[in-house]
């Protein structure tokens, strides 16, 4: 079972991956619009902060 560190710090990454991943593939191959790219943006930007956050609590 994964502690909850490592559970925010997973789930940062997954947030990361499915924003950037997003953000590529609206870009050049589907072009969904607008919505999906602050969609995407914000789910990179979600990820970024939990990955800090888990990156701080780590360091302590």
């Amino acid at each position: 079972m994964m502690k909850f560190p490592e559970a925010i710090r997973a789930g940062a990454f997954a947030l990361l991956i499915v924003g950037t991943v997003g953000l590529l593939a609206n870009e050049y191959v589907f072009h969904w619009g607008r919505t999906a790219t602050l969609w995407f943006a914000a789910s990179n930007a979600v990820g970024l902060v939990a990955m800090g956050l888990a990156h701080l609590g780590k360091r302590k």
